[in-house]
């Protein structure tokens, strides 16, 4: 049997099973890879954690470089104890930002040996691979509970496949790495800026500690993000693979959905940021939605940022191809 004709029994086999319908929108709603975000956010608390561990083990020699422009302070006159400060720095300025910098090198030589160690791409890649896996899984479970046929799972490890992964482990590593290198250059500005200020030690490492929480709660923004971002672009390669040329709208239905821009006293837009009101629309893969009208802004479920949306497909079965 050649494949066109194998193709052909195959939808006449669907159209039976499903009354002679010929369009069918999957019953099963495929579920996010929540584990695969939780892995995600594990690897970035380790990731975070050694970045935190090289900082501290050297802030002792930082502290020590900026005390030398500090004096016994009266804690009644913070103003003046400031100004008092600023003054003596002035005249050690040239040394003490020698100083500065050269901790700051340090560091982020500490930072590029620790990380190499750790390795970073091969934990990424282990992140990637899971969420592929679950995504497959969940696919296979549309197929087969709404037109009751299996799939041949290797398909979906083929090279388009194996290209779209390399290219989001590959984008991931670089978004990562960023992080630390970012948040020291802000750390630097940071100590820079409240030296020549007259800053206490003591403001210049709360602004250093308030900045890791700002970079850590970035990354994992960033985890949350790209994993629905995997989970849309592997969920809109199948669907093309499939011959599908439309979905169903599906938010992740929890408090989390977005329902428009926030305003003041609670309110909200719904003309801003919404996913809800696409919630059950059909959309062809060829014209993304409009998710947000204030700013014009068009995604697919998933390319928004930390959009945990899905599609659900509509099946024309006249069109399919599915490796059975």
């Amino acid at each position: 049997m050649d494949e066109d004709m194998r193709k052909k029994l195959l939808r006449e086999e669907m159209k039976k099973r499903n009354h002679g319908k010929s369009i069918i929108i999957a019953n099963y709603h495929p579920k996010y890879p929540e584990s695969a975000e939780r892995e995600y956010l594990r690897f970035v608390d380790t990731f975070m954690g050694i970045w935190k561990e090289v900082l501290s083990s050297n802030l002792q020699e930082l502290k020590s470089i900026l005390m030398e422009g500090d004096f016994h302070v009266d804690a009644k006159k913070g103003k003046e104890n400031k100004k008092k400060r600023k003054k003596k720095r002035f005249g050690m300025l040239g040394i003490a930002m020698m100083k500065i910098n050269g901790w700051f090198e340090k560091v982020h030589k500490a930072l590029e040996s620790a990380f190499g160690l750790f390795s970073v791409y091969s934990k990424i890649s282990r992140i990637a691979q899971i969420g592929h896996k679950l995504t497959v899984k969940e696919w296979k479970k549309t197929v087969s509970k709404t037109l009751g046929i299996d799939l041949f799972e290797d398909y979906y490890a083929g090279n388009e496949y194996k290209i779209l992964m390399e290219q989001w482990v590959s984008d991931n590593v670089d978004l990562i790495k960023t992080i630390p290198a970012s948040s020291l250059d802000k750390m630097k500005e940071i100590v820079y800026t409240g030296y020549m200020e007259g800053e206490s030690t003591t403001e210049i490492m709360k602004g250093m500690q308030k900045e890791y929480g700002i970079s850590k709660n970035h990354a994992k923004l960033i985890a949350r993000d790209q994993m629905g971002k995997l989970n849309g672009a592997i969920t809109k390669k199948q669907h093309q693979d499939a011959g599908i040329e439309s979905y169903e709208w599906s938010t992740s239905r929890d408090e989390r959905v977005r329902r428009g821009d926030k305003l003041a006293k609670g309110k909200i837009d719904p003309m801003g940021d919404n996913h809800q009101r696409l919630e059950g629309k059909i959309f062809p893969w060829n014209n993304p939605p409009v998710v947000d009208r204030k700013r014009g802004r068009r995604c697919h479920p998933g390319e928004d940022y930390q959009c945990r949306c899905c599609a659900i497909p509509v099946f024309a079965i006249d069109t399919l191809d599915l490796p059975r």
